[in-house]
């Protein structure tokens, strides 16, 4: 089954409140919906079914079918209340600046970590996995959209760099 963090996931990683295990941590980072669980369980080193449980019972991750929605499914036990208050909806851009990515924050967001480690490799797209989740804001998500077309077309030239400019929405 497909997983993917949650706004509670999303706002622990940024937070840092819960006490989750280094490996749990590390899984929670870089999970996302492009692949199986067990494919994160593997590529994560040291990270175990226990850790995974957790951020689920946390409700710090939650299925997702292969569309990228929501399945819903019951908790296990109710989420642990987070202290710092969740990340905030994004505010409407009227229009984005001119050459940033069309797409809604959750949109970028998504495309962002999920190509991330696909175009880029492995450490360098977890590198660049970390700095999306940083980004607080959608001005801030389409300046890394920007980046991320840079250094596609550094690591593996113009033709993949075009591809993340389309699926951007790029000219």
């Amino acid at each position: 089954m497909l997983y993917a963090k949650t706004e509670a996931g999303r706002a622990e990683i940024r937070a840092r409140a819960l006490p989750l295990s280094r490996t749990a941590r590390n899984l929670l980072l870089v999970l996302d919906a492009s692949k199986p669980a067990a494919d994160w369980l593997r590529l994560v080193a040291g990270a175990t079914e226990a850790d995974f449980e957790t951020l689920r019972q946390q409700g710090l991750i939650a299925p997702q079918n292969a569309a990228g929605q929501p399945v819903a499914v019951p908790p296990v036990t109710a989420p642990a209340p987070l202290t710092p208050a969740a990340a905030p909806a994004a505010a409407p851009v009227s229009a984005p600046p001119a050459g940033s990515p069309l797409l809604d924050r959750a949109a970028l967001y998504t495309y962002l970590s999920g190509e991330a480690t696909k175009l880029l490799g492995p450490f360098k797209g977890y590198a660049f996995a970390l700095e999306v989740e940083r980004a607080d804001s959608l001005p801030a998500l389409q300046a890394l959209a920007l980046q991320f077309v840079e250094r596609v077309q550094k690591a593996k030239g113009d033709a993949a760099a075009a591809g993340v400019r389309e699926a951007l929405g790029l000219r």
